[in-house]
């Protein structure tokens, strides 16, 4: 019964790890990327879902961090 149990708990934890925070993933970085002025909010979703081991979730991470930035200094600059 105990093996039964672990065996349940081991297939939901790899389902949630390879499908369902995937979907979340791109479900999420789709609707922040529709926002920002980063390219093709699909793209970006697609990346951050599918590259493997959450690479590409870092990748959009430090590009919309990069985008921000320009977009901060862009307005501090006006502002002098």
């Amino acid at each position: 019964m105990d093996n039964l149990f672990i065996l349940t708990l081991l297939i939901g934890v790899v389902v949630l790890a390879f499908f369902i925070a995937p979907t979340l993933i791109g479900y999420f970085v789709y609707k922040h990327a529709s926002k920002h002025p980063i390219g093709h909010p699909l793209q970006w979703a697609l990346i951050a879902a599918l590259v493997p081991l959450y690479l590409g979730l870092v990748a959009y991470m430090f590009k919309i961090d990069e985008i921000d930035r320009r977009i901060y200094d862009e307005k501090k600059d006006a502002n002098k």
